[in-house]
């Protein structure tokens, strides 16, 4: 059996979450930082060090919230947050909404259906260099070859991402984009990724390779806001 996961949500303040990354050193509120990943890495690191949740999905408008999953009870993240958390960090979020922290299912009945959503980074990496997947794939096109649909491409890799733990059964690009993102590190120049927000149902195969699928999440960038399986019945 599996260690238990923890699903957790602490509604934000986008302002404070701001001022907090202005005063990192170095500031880590950059421009190239349009999807707040890395400002939203870096908090969540100065609330809870080495047990900061990942995958989490930031969702922002009216009222910014942040999901995530994690190995950690609620209490055991409290308790690390109010412990070891500067100030400025705490005043992002009421850290005491983690005393509401759920603990997700044990075991999954092979052969049931879920309807989900996951916000995705689909990137192919080659020579070092990381690069969107549905360019990569238009790159191999051979001459004559029709370009395949966006969505059709995502959906392949996704069914890749789920590896034995579930069957992809409907697949939908429900939102698509490019950010542009800041990692530490990173050349001074302007990155640009592809953000799609996938939706549809799968069928679970097997309990502990879902679960497992859950505590790791979907593609790269997971510890910067991407990869999260959010569940719903089908």
């Amino acid at each position: 059996m599996t260690t238990p996961l923890t699903m957790l949500e602490l509604r934000l303040d986008a302002k404070a979450l701001i001022r907090f990354a202005q005063d990192q050193k170095p500031n880590v509120n950059r421009n190239r930082d349009e999807d707040l990943g890395y400002a939203t890495h870096a908090w969540l690191k100065a609330l809870f060090q080495e047990r900061s949740p990942k995958p989490f999905r930031l969702i922002l408008g009216n009222n910014p919230k942040l999901l995530g999953y994690s190995p950690d009870s609620g209490r055991m993240l409290l308790e690390q947050a109010q412990t070891f958390a500067n100030p400025l960090a705490l005043g992002v979020t009421r850290i005491d909404d983690l005393r509401h922290a759920k603990i997700m299912p044990r075991e999954w009945r092979p052969g049931r259906r879920l309807g989900f959503e996951v916000m995705t980074c689909p990137t192919s990496r080659k020579a070092g260099h990381e690069k969107d997947l549905y360019r990569h794939r238009m790159e191999r096109r051979e001459e004559g070859e029709e370009a395949p649909p966006r969505e059709s491409v995502y959906r392949a890799w996704l069914e890749k991402q789920l590896g034995d733990a579930a069957r992809l059964e409907t697949a939908k690009l429900e939102k698509f984009r490019f950010v542009s993102q800041y990692r530490r590190g990173m050349k001074p120049k302007k990155l640009d990724r592809p953000q799609a927000l996938i939706k549809g149902v799968l069928t679970i195969a097997d309990s502990d390779a879902f679960n497992r699928l859950l505590a790791r999440g979907v593609g790269r960038h997971r510890a910067f806001g991407f990869g999260m399986l959010l569940l719903r019945p089908a």
